[in-house]
């Protein structure tokens, strides 16, 4: 036989094999969340995601969060990792010492609007520190922070510097228990659900959190106190998983488009959720009647006093990694401004 009439019949079943090679397949990712489904995170900002992901798919993809979480919030980042599931998100600060360079963003002070950090924080570790390799295993799709970080109590108030010493507040880590411990609190690092079994039972007075938390973890019944910063406390990032297998399973096209929805889009998404559900919180807030104090401006510089040297504590981690540290924190306030600019 002819060489040509050999090869003609497997060339043309593999031109008529070759669309059905590369046509995109449908894919399922499980999904868990440790934070209840009411809650800002997962109401406004995960599930609506997840249907605009299928949206942009025509149905090809779609995510199924479990009803209940796989493990705890802590292992959330191992079970990503491991394939135990194939979508989560961490809170940085829930890892002492693994997460170190995303506290450029969480600093006090730091801004009013979750958006515009969650945004800024994104732009800037994935141009600047991406590469010292802290979230290494998984897939980072993006970053986002939650809004200005508060201070509620129950029976103690928070009026001056001299009012932290020895109170004992709920953390998740990070920063907000650097700036406990920087300003003589006793910090309490538990995750956010346990907040309202640490008020109630007294083993907490108080914690830290952003307004939204006052309703999602239902303490506007426990606090009777609350004290505000401008720009905040402090702040937490959260980190948007996705196992690594999990990602290369998809379609050069559908990984296209998880891309796009990705990153700087997904960032900006969790800030609106964050900001929306802050405002509501703040309702709640003044609702309660609890007592509102506003930090003046002397409580607010022996603050600054006291956590001044974070910043430089920064500097020199990223240092230690190879990062241009001064490059990266000015940007990063550069974005902050421009973004407020643009919400104002």
């Amino acid at each position: 036989m002819a060489p040509h009439r050999f090869f003609r019949p497997l060339a043309l079943c593999a031109a008529l094999s070759a669309p059905f090679a590369v046509a995109a397949q449908n894919v399922e990712f499980t999904g868990s969340s440790w934070l209840p489904p009411t809650h800002a995170v997962m109401a406004d900002f995960f599930l609506p995601w997840a249907e605009e992901l299928k949206e942009a798919t025509d149905g090809r993809v779609t995510v199924k969060f479990l009803p209940k979480p796989v493990t705890n919030p802590q292992g959330h980042y191992d079970a990503v990792r491991d394939g135990l599931v194939d979508l989560g998100f961490v809170s940085h600060s829930y890892y002492p010492g693994r997460f170190e360079l995303t506290k450029f963003a969480v600093m006090p002070f730091s801004g009013e609007s979750a958006e515009s950090r969650s945004v800024a924080a994104w732009n800037v570790y994935d141009e600047y520190l991406a590469e010292a390799g802290e979230h290494d295993g998984v897939h980072l799709l993006s970053i986002y922070a939650h809004g200005p970080g508060m201070v509620f109590t129950t029976s103690r108030p928070v009026e001056s510097i001299d009012d932290f010493q020895g109170l004992k507040v709920r953390v998740g880590g990070g920063m907000a228990a650097d700036v406990a411990q920087a300003l003589g609190a006793s910090a309490l690092a538990k995750p956010a659900p346990e907040s309202y079994e640490l008020l109630s039972t007294g083993v907490a007075d108080g914690v830290f959190f952003p307004a939204e938390s006052l309703v999602s973890f239902k303490l506007d019944t426990l606090v009777e106190h609350a004290t505000m910063f401008p720009g905040g406390l402090y702040s937490d990032t959260h980190g948007v998983l996705m196992n690594q297998d999990a990602y290369e399973r998809l379609s050069p096209e559908d990984r296209a488009t998880l891309d796009r929805l990705a990153g700087e889009y997904m960032a900006r998404m969790a800030g609106q959720a964050w900001d929306k559900h802050d405002a509501e919180g703040r309702k709640a807030l003044d609702a309660s009647g609890a007592t509102i104090v506003m930090a003046d401006e002397e409580f607010v510089e022996a603050v600054k006093e006291r956590t001044a040297p974070f910043e430089q504590a920064w500097l020199d981690a990223a240092e230690a990694k190879g990062i241009d540290g001064p490059a990266a924190l000015a940007e990063f306030r550069r974005q902050l401004d421009e973004l407020d600019a643009d919400q104002s």
